[in-house]
């Protein structure tokens, strides 16, 4: 959920995350899993995606990111 945070800012304020039934189909290109969902199953809610950046947050590590690629400018 972390790393993906800037995908809303990107695709509008209807861009969520959620927790799904489906089918491993392949990799992507970060190496996540592709799934075909099956069945949706809920929303992630805004107040679990800030809890878990003010968990990452906290630890302040440069480990962790997010996997946005855009350029700066």
């Amino acid at each position: 959920m972390y790393d993906y945070r800037h995908v809303r800012d990107l695709r509008g304020p209807g861009v969520r995350p959620w927790v799904l039934v489906g089918r491993h189909c392949g990799r992507g290109p970060d190496n996540e899993p592709l799934v075909r969902c099956l069945r949706q199953i809920a929303w992630i809610s805004d107040l679990a995606l800030t809890e878990a950046q003010e968990l990452v947050e906290a630890q302040g590590s440069r480990e962790w990111g997010p996997l946005d690629r855009r350029r700066p400018g």
